[in-house]
């Protein structure tokens, strides 16, 4: 798994924020984790949806991945809503990101488990 997978199958493949071309130095947490994860030599495999997880995978992944994201304070409207936050710019019902999504559908599918994001994280 390299980057090109992973902005392949996490970011185009479950982002709705991603931007084909624009400023591929950006990258949320669970992005970062991933490719942390494949240097390990992980072996993550996902089939199926990975945009529809459990509401206590949202929990658990939003306690230990988004408090850690880049995106957290300013840019993320999915972490400004968890934490009771309104802003102008935020949409209803935000979405996370692709690698949160990605990391979810990893976690439910039991590819990989929350030691192994404690360990990279």
């Amino acid at each position: 798994m390299d980057k090109t997978w992973l902005i392949r199958n996490v970011c185009a493949g479950c982002c709705s924020f991603y931007k084909p071309g624009k400023d591929e130095e950006l990258a949320c947490k669970g992005f970062l984790v991933l490719g942390d994860l494949a240097l390990r030599n992980a072996e993550i495999v996902v089939n199926g949806e990975k945009k529809l997880i459990q509401d206590e995978t949202r929990v658990r992944l939003y306690g230990i991945l988004c408090v850690r994201c880049p995106f957290f304070k300013d840019g993320c409207d999915f972490a400004a809503e968890r934490r009771g936050e309104t802003r102008e710019t935020a949409q209803e019902d935000a979405v996370p990101c692709g690698g949160f999504l990605f990391l979810g559908a990893c976690l439910e599918q039991g590819s990989i488990d929350i030691q192994a994001l404690n360990q990279v994280i």
